[in-house]
């Protein structure tokens, strides 16, 4: 059996030599992916918090927000998205329970 290995992108801030199937980047993300998905042909899961994301919503590109839901009260905690987005209607997929934890999978409506 062949297995291929995934290529792996890193947004970072700092200038990071790339290797092996790890490619960081560290300036237009959503340039970068869009050429690359174009390239390739290929679905990307973006894995991230609302920093890493919003460049992503503000610029149209999300095709499927599959969103984990932990059931911890933090308090304060985080924002999911950052603010100054549009609207975007979503349809719900698909979900699964497992263990108190909640996975949502939507599309855009």
């Amino acid at each position: 059996m062949i297995l291929k290995i995934k290529k792996v992108y890193i947004a970072t801030s700092k200038n990071i030599a790339d290797y092996d199937n790890i490619t960081f980047i560290n300036g237009d993300i959503c340039k970068v992916i869009e050429e690359e998905r174009k390239k390739e042909g290929k679905d990307i899961f973006l894995f991230g918090g609302g920093i890493v994301i919003d460049n992503f919503i503000k610029a149209d590109i999300i095709d499927e927000y599959i969103i984990g839901i932990i059931p911890t009260i933090l308090g304060n905690g985080r924002s999911l998205f950052l603010g100054n987005n549009p609207k975007i209607d979503l349809k719900l997929d698909d979900y699964i329970v497992d263990n108190g934890i909640t996975i949502l999978r939507y599309s855009k409506r």
